[in-house]
């Protein structure tokens, strides 16, 4: 073998095994263990939190998805201060818990759990939302949080068909949401939303303009394979992540917040009908 084909060889194998240590870190987040619709559900029942308004029910439900930190009182004391008072219940989902998950950095890092393969959580919530006596299983809707977003607009972009690293769970509990509201949600790689962006069920999205997190723009992208118009869009210019309630970020903008909570009570009046 010639000399400059023999360092060639050499310098493309000694850039693959550094290309393979690089994706390492990253190898339960490419490879998940393989899931299904059924242990999704048992995994996430006992970590369900329902909070209702005052009445017997049952009640059109929002099922909420925390970030990529994981699910904080800051989160329910926001969401139940904006979305109780307006006769809707609130069902949030712990996936970290689920998986005991303590350690939300790698989740952040993309590391471990991506929103591809969570989506499987918004099927199993769905279904297990749809058991409970105090939720009304024909109005449901979803909303995230940028890591959560995410999971919804996967679990909305396959469609019921099988994602990463789970078997096709099929579509019959997406018939049961009427909209979804995403909050500064990750649309970068790599997100299934990408290849296929669902217009269904009605969707609002709230996004900061500033930002640090995630890329709005990413989402912007992804919204240029719809129709204008198809998918509501609200671009705060001045907010940053998390600008919606109270967090280690210290992004919290209060008017910008009070802006955000109207729209998005207004969008699931449309959507899920007025409260009783």
């Amino acid at each position: 073998m010639r000399r400059p084909l023999r360092w060639l060889l050499i310098a493309l194998a000694l850039l693959s095994i550094a290309a393979l240590l690089g994706l390492y870190p990253y190898r339960t987040a490419l490879l998940p263990e393989a899931d299904d619709l059924a242990s999704a559900k048992a995994r996430l029942a006992p970590h369900l939190r329902l909070f209702t308004p005052a009445g017997s029910g049952p009640f059109a439900t929002v099922l909420v998805f925390h970030g990529c930190s994981g699910q904080h009182q800051a989160l329910l004391d926001s969401v139940n201060d904006w979305l109780l008072p307006a006769g809707y219940a609130a069902l949030f989902v712990d996936s970290h818990g689920a998986r005991g998950i303590d350690d939300w950095r790698p989740v952040c890092a993309g590391k471990q759990l991506w929103g591809n393969q969570r989506a499987l959580d918004v099927y199993a919530a769905i279904e297990l939302a749809a058991e409970l006596p105090r939720v009304d299983g024909r109005r449901l809707a979803l909303l995230g949080f940028s890591h959560g977003g995410w999971s919804i607009l996967d679990a909305l972009a396959y469609g019921g068909a099988a994602g990463h690293g789970f078997a096709a769970p099929g579509r019959q509990g997406l018939e049961r949401v009427r909209a979804a509201i995403l909050y500064y949600p990750y649309c970068g790689f790599p997100a299934q939303l990408r290849r296929h962006m669902s217009a269904q069920p009605p969707q609002l999205m709230l996004l900061a303009g500033e930002d640090h997190i995630t890329d709005h723009r990413q989402c912007l992208e992804a919204l240029r394979q719809l129709q204008p118009g198809a998918i509501q869009v609200q671009r705060y210019a001045n907010a940053d992540h998390v600008f919606d309630h109270l967090s280690d970020l210290a992004t919290y903008q209060p008017q910008l917040a009070k802006d955000a909570q109207q729209r998005a009570r207004s969008f699931l009046r449309s959507h899920l009908g007025p409260a009783p």
